[in-house]
């Protein structure tokens, strides 16, 4: 990695030194009014620089930005070079694209990836990193994901699937696995979170009948009022008390996603859905079983999908999501 001129650290630093550290970035910019200096960066140098300047204001900035990092390394790798800003091209993000959907991500993925990179090297560029003309041209064919939501029936035939019955010629661990698989999804279409938020449940955020929560991605406080909101309250207080108000399962979200799949499969999600995207350009649709599309971020869809078509209000329903647009919002309304 490239060296770079900074007169200033720029990691976020302890409470007790800003003000020191803010006193010694005022006597270093007025003797040099550039005090980063990105002209010899490579793309990885500008994101870290981005990302720690970033992240004073915006605590999970460089989290962010973690999936970019990982696939601009792999692509340095693959092609054994260093990459630099006045690479990214119209050209550059033609060969990015494939790259990323060869590595088998969706369109959406590589879109804000796309995004990020973009707004980075428009940062960059104030602090003298040298940057193409063309670098904010990309194209993505833009496709309405395919994305399912529950509904309020599917939920409660989740609630109730004996686990103990049907996979009673397995491991006693298999099964209390299973059972923590299935009272964790369901927790989940109540309570509205993302499974990063999920796992982290403790006793403290909840308060009687309300349910709270920093979500972790935003930084937006979500409020739920677990009497009034959530598709089962009796079920919510039920495996709440079961779990001692901690989350049932707390595996990795790879971990989780798959025994997610083979339990909705053994529970009969096994309709078809058609499953519509590009490949190399070309779009393409397939009929793909339900069950491989429930995952677990179907839960946060389901939850939002009932409460809207039960009619509850959008306003309310957006606190519980922690969404402050609305457009983000309408976008986990389903049909199905």
């Amino acid at each position: 990695m490239t060296n770079l001129t900074v007169s200033v650290p720029i990691e976020a630093q302890p409470a007790a030194d800003q003000m020191s550290g803010f006193k010694i970035y005022l006597d270093a910019s007025r003797r040099n009014p550039f005090v980063l200096n990105l002209e010899d960066a490579s793309i990885l140098d500008v994101i870290f620089a981005a990302a720690n300047a970033r992240s004073k204001f915006h605590p999970h900035y460089k989290e962010n930005l973690g999936g970019l990092i990982h696939n601009l390394r792999e692509m340095e790798a693959r092609y054994e070079a260093t990459l630099y800003p006045i690479q990214v091209t119209d050209i550059f993000y033609g060969y990015f694209i494939q790259f990323c959907r060869h590595r088998g991500l969706k369109d959406t993925t590589i879109n804000v990836m796309c995004a990020q990179l973009r707004s980075v090297l428009s940062w960059a560029a104030k602090y003298n990193a040298p940057v193409s003309p063309t670098y904010t041209d990309y194209c993505i064919p833009k496709v309405k994901n395919t994305e399912i939501a529950l509904s309020a029936d599917d939920v409660s035939r989740i609630t109730y699937f004996d686990v103990d019955l049907f996979y009673k010629d397995r491991r006693k661990d298999y099964r209390a696995t299973m059972k923590r698989v299935r009272d964790m999804f369901v927790l989940s279409c109540n309570l509205f979170q993302r499974h990063s938020d999920m796992v982290r449940i403790t006793p403290s955020n909840f308060d009687r009948n309300k349910f709270s929560i920093s979500q972790q991605k935003t930084g937006v406080l979500a409020v739920v009022d677990i009497d009034r909101y959530c598709i089962e309250p009796k079920t919510t207080y039920k495996i709440l008390d079961e779990y001692g108000f901690t989350a049932p399962y707390t595996a990795t979200i790879g971990n989780y996603n798959c025994h997610l799949h083979d339990l909705m499969r053994d529970i009969g999600f096994t309709e078809t859905v058609r499953v519509e995207g590009f490949e190399d350009g070309v779009m393409t649709s397939a009929d793909v079983p339900k069950w491989e599309m429930i995952t677990s971020h179907t839960a946060r869809r389901t939850a939002i999908t009932v409460g809207v078509d039960r009619g509850m209000n959008v306003h309310e329903l957006r606190k519980c999501s922690g969404h402050s647009c609305l457009a983000n919002f309408d976008r986990y309304i389903r049909d199905e």
